[in-house]
């Protein structure tokens, strides 16, 4: 049992004006502290690179690295994966808001040796959140992997509401798919379950997804939105083969 394992945070920023010092500020109040921060300035041509630097500066634990072009969030994640030091890694959109308890909960859910992956409940800009009791609920294999196709689903397949172990994707060599720009969660978290067997809940809703105008997601390409279409039918198909 891991006693206070180390939590990677992976952040990839890009363009992220005023939101990105929410974000930090956010996690230096988490309750729980022993973490790293892998920032990764994905080109900006804004001033988020001199917010990392400002407090880069002010904190160790942040490790920032500075793409020389454009290379998109998975490539950022994918750094972060080949660079982490934690047990744990959790990926944090930088313009989104975590309550002061969210790592502490990754933590504790994964301090079990068997389990393999922890999700929180979470908020949607002014859609309001999904929460509940604040007791962890085991989710079975099948409806995890169901849940991931599932828009709006409390488990869902969004990577920044989860925490992972390290260990497992290590071993399974999992990567974000950097050909994509939309739906890479889904594909990363739909591997990850494939190779899991044992996943929590936890429906207190600490994460908050900031609505950003001009994020990917509002700006999505028809051509992106095919190859989102594809990548889910692909996830359904694994999920048949997981059928009893």
């Amino acid at each position: 049992m891991m006693e206070k394992p180390l939590i990677t945070i992976s952040i990839p920023a890009y363009n992220l004006g005023t939101y990105l010092a929410k974000t930090l500020n956010s996690i230096f109040d988490q309750t729980y502290q022993n973490f790293e921060i892998i920032l990764v300035d994905d080109a900006s041509t804004d001033r988020t690179s001199q917010t990392i630097k400002e407090f880069a500066n002010k904190d160790d634990r942040i490790r920032a690295h500075y793409f020389q072009s454009h290379q998109g969030v998975s490539k950022a994640r994918n750094y972060a994966i080949d660079h982490a030091k934690g047990d744990i890694i959790v990926f944090v959109d930088g313009d989104d808001l975590l309550e002061p308890q969210y790592l502490e909960v990754m933590a504790k859910g994964l301090a079990d040796p068997k389990v393999d992956l922890v999700a929180v409940g979470y908020n949607w800009g002014w859609r309001g959140g999904h929460s509940g009791s604040s007791d962890f609920r085991e989710v079975s294999k099948i409806d995890a992997y169901d849940s991931i196709n599932q828009r709006g689903g409390d488990f869902g397949g969004y990577t920044w509401n989860k925490g992972f172990k390290m260990s497992v994707i290590k071993e399974n060599n999992i990567r974000f798919d950097e050909s994509l720009d939309l739906a890479e969660d889904l594909l990363f978290t739909a591997d990850y379950v494939f190779v899991s067997h044992k996943f929590l809940f936890y429906p207190g809703a600490l994460y908050t997804k900031v609505s950003r105008s001009n994020s990917i997601i509002h700006s999505a390409t028809w051509q992106m939105r095919s190859k989102e279409q594809t990548v889910r039918q692909h996830i359904d198909d694994m999920a048949r083969k997981m059928q009893p």
